[in-house]
């Protein structure tokens, strides 16, 4: 069975834009590497165990099943068909990209909007206000030297980069071309749709808490070791946090369910409007 971590990590990747979208406003020959078919989930502290204490056995206020009388599967199924008719969440990571860590920390919606940080070692921090009129982002000097050198810019090219655009807001119109792979990796469902799909072997584990809410783990096994999701035992059953144990480390939190995401512009008058320099950031400085 393939990892639904693994999966997820994978889409919240491609939704970084290290080396896809972003870097287009650099002119140079050739293609960005696409981040989301080379990420895999890399390593994050696993939920903390709470005892034995269990979830009430009594039906919820629908007339459904309590969660301690379902199967593993059962419960998978259940928490992934509420975690994915939630209309906003917000999701954090951390995933390898070319061996080195990176870190998403992401708030996204079904209308695909999005706000948010994504850092890559070596790479620096880039953040994003995606609305939908407008794409906001902000890269540190590293994050503009790093999208420089993968688009093989001059040394004169970066420089001039850095300078003008290190630490300060740019934006674009959602509809531009530029824009298109921001647009199209801000949509919450392209992060959800995996979840929840468990294996029949889905067994129920103990009992913990995720970030202090009171969960349930259930175990399943997957293709590079153990996938562990801790759902939710009071409230709807979302999906708090997926793990992988095993060849392959790491985990993906999901909070703040049916929570607007915040897209006002950034409160800064010397936002770069990309639309009206006529080309690529290289070439208008």
């Amino acid at each position: 069975m393939r990892s639904r971590t693994k999966t997820t990590a994978s889409a919240l990747a491609a939704a970084a834009l290290i080396g896809g979208g972003l870097t287009a406003c650099v002119p140079a020959d050739g293609r960005a590497s696409d981040v989301g078919s080379r990420a895999r989930a890399d390593r994050s502290p696993a939920a903390s165990a709470s005892g034995p204490a269990s979830p009430s056995a009594a039906p919820d206020a629908k007339g459904e099943r309590a969660l301690a009388d379902l199967s593993g599967a059962e419960i998978l199924t259940r928490a992934g068909e509420a975690t994915r008719k939630a209309r906003s969440m917000h999701v954090t990571a951390t995933v390898e990209y070319e061996a080195k860590p990176m870190k998403i920390d992401l708030s996204l919606d079904k209308d695909g909007n999005c706000n948010g940080a994504i850092r890559l070692d070596g790479m620096g921090r880039m953040d994003i206000i995606k609305s939908s009129e407008l794409v906001h982002f902000r890269g540190d000097a590293d994050y503009w030297r790093g999208a420089a050198k993968q688009k093989h810019a001059s040394q004169k090219q970066t420089d001039q980069m850095v300078a003008v655009l290190a630490g300060r807001w740019v934006k674009l119109p959602a509809t531009d071309p530029r824009a298109a792979p921001m647009t199209s990796s801000c949509a919450l469902g392209k992060l959800t749709d995996d979840l929840g799909k468990g294996s029949p072997l889905a067994r129920k584990g103990e009992t913990g808490t995720v970030d202090g809410k009171p969960a349930l783990a259930v175990t399943s096994p997957a293709r590079q070791g153990t996938q562990t999701d801790w759902v939710a035992t009071q409230g709807t059953p979302y999906i708090l946090k997926s793990s992988i144990s095993g060849d392959t480390t790491g985990a993906v939190t999901f909070s703040a369910f049916d929570v607007p995401v915040d897209t006002a512009s950034p409160k800064d008058s010397d936002v770069l409007d990309l639309s009206k320099t006529g080309g690529a950031v290289g070439e208008s400085v």
